[in-house]
């Protein structure tokens, strides 16, 4: 099977294949061990530039600049006090990169990001992530799961809605549910029934998510204000966790973690309806 170069698996990851590409790039990771740890690299790689350059990113843009652009000269603007910058020393961390992936992953993660790093980047890789701390490998290791777990299911979904009645399905509505969940290697469940909500089951898509397969059933309806609605399925290394809201990629998430299993209910649709559809779900698979 012809294997696929970090800017296509980070392609991947930014959800910018097509059909045919994403598929043949899904069966790859299917199939070979190493290709899942290689993506999974990537991913923990960009959670840790936006980690380390989240107050820069987030920091507001000063009123000067504003000023600026919009051609005010200096004259014309309000006098005003002084304004003194107090420039912070980077604090060390205690975090670590599990294994030596960090030198090629965070090229790629820049890439994610449109950060150019340059010099920083060998800083970063021998000082702010070093450290000989089990404990914060494994919380830094989770946390980074976590994040490509929902930026995947988040993804995802927006394939779903992009595709809309082309949209690949797996397994039909109507087919025994044993048979993706056997391909997704999880134990045999059965489909949530959530036409009590207006939801329609149309069928899953198998799909690949930290690296390994899962099952995304996929729901539909004509009332646009609800859905279209999926819930991914997939097996979890991680604690249990409760019930849980997020929202990135301009989607809402609620998430939840059971007995070895992690649940993605995800959707433009108002939260509470959402809730309202994790719990009738949590029911339905005794899932929490």
């Amino acid at each position: 099977m012809q294997k696929h170069s970090d800017e296509t698996l980070v392609a991947y990851l930014d959800g910018e294949l097509d059909g045919a590409e994403r598929q043949h790039v899904e069966a790859w990771l299917a199939a070979d061990d190493a290709a899942r740890d290689r993506l999974t690299g990537l991913a923990q790689s960009a959670d840790l530039l936006r980690s380390a350059y989240g107050d820069i990113v987030n920091e507001p843009v000063p009123e000067r600049l504003i000023a600026a652009a919009r051609g005010e000269t200096a004259g014309e603007a309000q006098p005003r006090e002084a304004e003194i910058l107090v420039l912070r020393r980077p604090q060390r961390s205690t975090m670590a990169m599990p294994g030596g992936r960090w030198g090629i992953g965070i090229a790629a993660a820049a890439a994610l990001f449109g950060l150019v790093v340059g010099g920083t980047g060998s800083y970063l890789a021998s000082g702010l992530l070093s450290s000989g701390n089990p404990a914060a490998e494994q919380r830094l290791a989770a946390a980074a799961a976590n994040n490509t777990w929902l930026d995947n299911a988040a993804g995802y979904y927006k394939l779903v809605v992009s595709a809309g009645d082309a949209l690949t399905i797996d397994v039909a509505a109507d087919a025994d549910s044993r048979e993706a969940l056997q391909k997704a290697s999880l134990p045999q469940t059965r489909w949530p029934d959530l036409k009590p909500w207006g939801l329609n089951f149309r069928g899953a898509r198998l799909v690949v998510v930290e690296g390994r397969p899962a099952a995304q059933l996929v729901y539909t309806t004509e009332n646009k204000a609800i859905g279209p609605l999926t819930l991914v399925i997939g097996a979890s290394k991680q604690s249990d966790i409760q019930p849980t809201f997020d929202h990135r990629q301009d989607v809402n998430l609620l998430y939840w973690r059971h007995q070895g299993r992690a649940y993605a209910l995800v959707g433009q649709t108002d939260i509470g309806y959402l809730w309202g559809i994790a719990n009738d779900v949590a029911w339905q698979l005794d899932a929490i």
